[in-house]
C-alpha cells in the first residue's frame, strides 16, 4: 500500500517541532468519492498557495490515498479481497488477512514517537448522507480536542 510524506524541509531543529497529520482514504473500496477529496487534499498540500506551504512548514503529513488497493481495483464495494470490511479491523488487524491496516498502524506508532499527533483523518463517503460530516472518537476528560477540527471545518465550508 503505497503512502506519500508531504513536508516542507527546513533544518533539523525546527523539523523536531513539526506535528504529524495522517490521512487516509478508500478503506470501503465502493466509496470513491472519497478519492476525489483525497486528491484535492493531496493537490492543495503540493501547491504553491502560502497557505499549504505554511501547513507544510509547521506539519508533516503521512497520507494514504487507497486503504484497500485491491477491493478496489476488484470492484468490491466494503470488502478486501479476503471478504473483509477493513475499518473494522482497526482493533486486532492480522498482518496476513489486513496488511493494509496493520502496517498503517505500525506507520502512525512510528510517526507517533517521533513528533506529536495533531490529526488523523480517515476519508469515506456515505450511500445516503450529503455534503460534509464528522465521526470521531471523544477524550472524555478533554471533549474540546475532539470537536475543534469538526468545528472549524463547520465555520469554513
Amino acid at each position: 500500500c503505497e503512502y506519500l510524506t508531504i513536508t516542507n524541509r527546513v533544518p533539523i531543529e525546527v523539523d523536531r517541532e513539526k506535528q504529524g497529520v495522517v490521512l487516509t482514504a478508500r478503506i470501503h473500496p465502493g466509496e470513491s468519492n472519497s478519492s476525489y477529496m483525497m486528491k484535492g487534499v493531496i493537490d492543495f498540500l503540493i501547491s504553491d498557495d502560502p497557505v499549504a506551504s505554511e501547513l507544510r512548514d509547521k506539519f508533516v503529513f503521512k497520507v494514504i490515498p487507497m486503504l484497500n488497493p485491491d477491493g478496489v481495483v476488484n470492484g468490491n464495494y466494503r470488502c478486501s479481497l479476503a471478504g473483509c470490511d477493513l475499518n473494522r479491523r482497526w482493533k486486532y488487524p492480522s498482518e496476513i488477512l489486513h496488511p493494509t491496516v496493520y502496517h498503517t498502524k505500525k506507520l502512525i506508532a512510528k510517526l507517533a514517537q517521533e513528533r506529536p499527533l495533531a490529526l488523523y483523518c480517515d476519508f469515506h463517503g456515505h450511500s445516503r448522507r450529503k455534503n460534509a460530516f464528522f465521526y470521531g472518537n471523544q477524550i472524555y476528560e478533554k471533549p474540546e480536542q475532539t470537536r475543534v477540527f469538526p468545528f472549524l471545518m463547520s465555520q469554513i465550508s
